[in-house]
């Protein structure tokens, strides 16, 4: 919009020298004060939505909306007790106070020590998590708040870059259904991720004789190996009352080996937020073979 802008001064600007050339020649009835007012642009396909069109997998993987450490430690005055121990580096001189009074040691500035909890503005600081001896230094006489901003930074890219893989994941998805469908001559060997329920009944049958039957979803959409494994306690951190999405049963080939997956979505919180999450489950020959997330495929713990 801009450049077309652009190229309509320049024609004003011709059309004005053009009209002073005529007023010297007295050939003009121009008003020379009375400036014209430059044509507006249109738009060709007569869109007046200026909203770009929405992208149905980024909006189905959006980038999380972090909220400013600053309110998660509110403004480091309330600091959870999930942020410790942390280990940190003094900026000037601490005292360790030993058990029952019985003595006491010097951290000369510049000394790494163990930040265990907070309290006030003090930070209670020891030698080692393990360590009975104990003391207190102002959190800003540490570099605690540093390092947590730090670790707040790296957790977003590692979040950010979770989002960029899904998104990757679900456009190769779409790119093999539409390939599947329009061509159903190509080998099998050449698929790497198809939606179950979108493959032709003779392929089908080609990964049931691979990998086994394909896992049966109830009428509520959940899948009966996948709630065995979950009941089994064969993953800590994924609970089936918090499950938001059960997704679609899919053939795909995971580090070079065919596996049926089911994705399911979940909650999970940390220091720096909650966040929805999306695991996947490898299943082959009736039962649940692990457990990964679909952003980095790492095992669920």
């Amino acid at each position: 919009m801009g450049v077309i802008g652009f190229m309509n001064r320049e024609k004003v600007y011709d059309f004005l020298n053009k009209d002073k050339g005529s007023k010297l020649k007295g050939q003009s009835t121009v008003d020379p004060q009375k400036k014209p007012n430059p044509s507006i642009p249109r738009n060709e396909n007569n869109n007046t939505d200026k909203n770009p069109p929405i992208d149905p997998i980024e909006e189905k993987y959006p980038f999380p909306d972090f909220k400013p450490i600053e309110d998660l430690v509110g403004n480091w005055k309330k600091i959870p007790n999930s942020a410790f121990p942390r280990q940190v580096t003094v900026k000037v001189k601490a005292k360790y106070t030993f058990a029952g009074g019985a003595g006491s040691s010097t951290i000369p500035a510049g000394r790494k020590t163990t930040a265990l909890s907070f309290s006030g503005n003090q930070l209670v600081i020891a030698p080692s998590s393990q360590s009975k001896i104990r003391g207190e230094i102002s959190i800003d006489d540490t570099d605690y708040k540093q390092i947590l901003v730090s670790e707040y930074e790296k957790y977003k890219n590692r979040k950010r870059k979770v989002v960029l893989t899904q998104r990757q994941r679900a456009r190769l998805i779409a790119a093999e259904e539409l390939k599947n469908s329009s061509a159903q001559s190509i080998p099998s060997q050449s698929v790497t991720i198809a939606t179950a329920s979108k493959l032709p009944k003779t392929r089908l049958a080609e990964y049931e004789n691979q990998i086994g039957q394909i896992p049966k979803r109830g009428n509520d959409g959940r899948v009966k190996i996948m709630i065995n494994s979950l009941m089994a306690g064969e993953v800590s951190e994924i609970k089936i009352n918090e499950i938001s999405n059960w997704g679609p049963i899919r053939y795909e080939i995971v580090d070079g080996q065919a596996y049926w997956t089911g994705t399911v979505t979940y909650n999970t919180t940390s220091l720096f937020g909650t966040f929805p999450t999306e695991a996947m489950a490898l299943m082959r020959n009736g039962k649940v073979v692990d457990w990964l997330y679909t952003g980095s495929l790492e095992e669920v713990p």
